[in-house]
């Protein structure tokens, strides 16, 4: 039963000496701590057995610790946790718990899924983690790595011999003080000033039934010549009722200032008196991690001054402005390659475009002039005066109803929920144009008014018509597919949804043949990449916002093989059918001037023709001698004739078909 307090709260100075006192208003408390993180009992375990394995205060005095050469404070680490480098803390007790589960001097961290997972899985010990194979370290929470932590620090109690030594040789470093509250809930003191509330939890169907004096654990039977006495055995039935027992920890107190909360708030003076008499130990555990933090920063400062010491205010104004024409130099050059990229990029999707129409061209014009023979035909178009009015129909017939011309050379349905645009240029990782990098520049003094931050907005639309949006990381028809983006409209598209003729098509265009994997491509949440695009992630940010295919070219002008996707390719096919009315007219009237011309040159030559034969009968005549008045005419003489005109034939006019390119107009 809680007895009610009859005296003010605890006073400090009662337990703790002035001078404890006096660094405790001096010294900062240390960086801010995730409640989240603090009030979880996998960190406070894992914290409190490094207290006790590692050089602290704990084991200055018990000889050498079990994680020897490690220096460590919860303060420190808490402050390594989002630090990468590969001396900090976070990182020493990863590599050495790592090493301690494998029993392996000579393994690295990279290799810390592999057998971690392994050894873990031999325990069945967090089956999410252990026996899922995409799941990596590096991806999770905090909360999530320390509950790994603490399975691997159980699996070393267990299993690692060495541990057991150390152990055994300092097992009242292990035993925490207890403070029992009721029948089956009592508060322990973790290393670190840590307030755990234990509680034994049995379930409903735990019942136990044993006989509590120990004759009746036997049973007695006797007869005339024998008597028999049996041990009952209630050694399954215990054990069947621990199974059913489990202790549960929360953790009520993680920092310091929560603990001399609890403290002075607690309404039982056998608590409180409790509590009071581990001040001396938690206070000197938090005085020397305030020390120990003051001292990194101090001595990160020291060598940061040590760096700059001995120079002159003009020396450092000139390293500025050196610093800062480097900057603006880079900047240029970035620009430089930005606009290059762009503009050769621009100039392959309009070769490409040109290559494509000159490529539909002839396509159009042999199926136009199938069905103009066809037409012809049905209408039985003679050779008459009225041949160029009935053409004329002809064309616009075809034109308007033409069974082949009408069916489209690209045959895609169009977009279920429209035409996205694309906000994003779709550059490279190192062209790209990042708010913290106009921020830096604009700080040193470079004009950036005219710029803004690139889009890393990503556009997905595809012919198969499943899905369509904008950032679609997390969207299952997009993750783990093979992504292709069209140069011309810059939309993201399955791969595998392109069809075979757009792919012939393009190569068509190239003069060589093509197939999809001449393309740049890009998987989401996946390891393959292109030369141009890959898929990017920082560990820092959330997978929404950081998966996005991205552009990375070794140079700006290099370029993969231009991709034009089946809508694009449409939309030229549509420019082309919307001049070929126009580009028709003027191919028929060129025909006509053409057939005009050679009519008049074949009238002119025949015009010679006889002429000639004219001046060469008169010219015969001429020079023939003239006959006498008497001299009679030869009876046998023949009769003469005047020279006979040629005959001229009358020959039909000729169509000719003339395929006029429109880059030759």
């Amino acid at each position: 039963m809680k007895r009610e307090l009859e005296i003010e709260p605890v006073v400090l100075e009662d337990y703790l000496s002035a001078e404890q006192l006096h660094q405790l208003s001096k010294l900062i408390s240390g960086p801010a701590v995730d409640p989240d993180l603090v009030h979880n009992w996998h960190f406070q375990y894992v914290v409190g057995w490094l207290e006790i394995v590692c050089d602290t205060s704990y084991t200055a005095d018990q000889g050498k610790a079990f994680f020897s050469g490690i220096a460590f404070d919860e303060k420190l680490l808490l402050q390594d946790l989002h630090a990468y480098y590969d001396d900090s803390l976070y990182t020493q007790i990863r590599s050495r718990i790592l090493k301690t589960v494998t029993q392996n001097k000579t393994i690295q961290l990279k290799e810390w899924d592999v057998a971690v997972k392994y050894n873990l899985a031999q325990r069945d010990a967090v089956p999410w983690y252990s026996q899922d194979s995409d799941v990596r370290f590096a991806d999770l929470s905090l909360q999530q790595q320390f509950e790994i932590l603490y399975a691997c620090i159980k699996f070393i109690e267990r299993r690692n011999q060495g541990f057991r030594m150390y152990l055994g040789s300092h097992l009242p470093l292990f035993q925490f003080p207890e403070c029992v509250l009721e029948d089956r809930i009592s508060l322990l003191v973790l290393p670190g000033g840590k307030i755990i509330e234990k509680k034994m939890v049995a379930t409903e169907s735990a019942e136990l039934r044993v006989p509590i004096k120990f004759k009746n654990c036997s049973v007695r039977y006797e007869d005339e010549s024998s008597v028999e006495v049996v041990q009952l055995d209630f050694g399954p039935d215990i054990e069947d009722f621990l199974a059913h027992i489990s202790l549960q920890f929360t953790v009520v107190a993680g920092t310091w200032e929560e603990y001399l909360e609890y403290l002075n708030q607690t309404t039982d003076a056998g608590l409180q008196d409790f509590l009071a008499q581990q001040l001396p130990v938690i206070v000197e555990v938090e005085l020397n991690g305030r020390r120990l933090l003051a001292n990194r920063e101090r001595d990160r400062s020291m060598a940061e001054l040590l760096v700059r010491r001995k120079r002159s205010s003009r020396l450092v104004a000139r390293e500025e402005d050196t610093r800062r024409r480097d900057l603006e130099a880079r900047w240029l050059e970035k620009l430089d390659e930005r606009d290059q990229y762009l503009r050769t990029r621009q100039r392959a999707v309009a070769k490409v475009s040109k290559a494509i129409k000159d490529s539909m061209w002839p396509q159009l014009w042999e199926k136009f002039e199938q069905d103009v023979r066809v037409e012809k035909l049905r209408r039985r178009t003679t050779d008459t005066a009225e041949y160029d009015v009935q053409m004329a129909a002809v064309d616009a017939q075809v034109l308007e109803n033409g069974e082949r011309f009408q069916k489209r050379l690209i045959e895609i349905d169009a977009p279920v929920a429209g035409t996205l645009e694309a906000t994003s240029l779709e550059l490279p990782d190192k062209l790209v144009i990042s708010q913290e990098e106009l921020q830096e520049l604009a700080n040193h003094g470079v004009s950036v008014a005219d710029y803004s931050p690139d889009s890393q907005d990503w556009v997905f639309q595809c012919p198969c018509n499943v899905v369509s949006g904008v950032n679609l990381n997390d969207n299952d028809a997009v993750k783990q597919h093979t992504l292709v983006c069209c140069d011309m409209c810059l939309r993201w598209q399955h791969l595998e949804c392109q069809h075979d003729e757009w792919i012939a098509l393009l190569g068509e265009a190239r003069q060589r043949p093509l197939n999809k994997r001449d393309f740049a491509t890009a998987t989401l949440g996946g390891m393959e990449r292109s030369q141009r695009r890959s898929a990017r992630r920082a560990e820092t940010e959330s997978p929404a916002s950081a998966q996005r295919p991205s552009t990375a070219s070794n140079a700006p002008s290099s370029l993969p093989e231009t991709f034009v996707c089946g809508w694009c390719m449409q939309s030229l096919e549509d420019e082309l059918r919307g001049v070929f009315k126009r580009e028709l007219s003027e191919t028929r009237a060129e025909q006509r001037r053409i057939h005009e011309e050679r009519e008049r040159r074949k009238r002119a030559k025949e015009e010679r023709k006889i002429q000639a034969a004219a001046a060469t009968s008169a010219k015969s005549l001429s020079s023939q001698p003239k006959p006498s008045k008497t001299q009679a005419k030869p009876s046998n003489a023949p009769p003469t004739r005047s020279p006979a005109k040629p005959r001229k034939d009358v020959q039909a006019p000729v169509v000719l078909c003339t395929v006029v390119l429109p880059s030759q107009l």
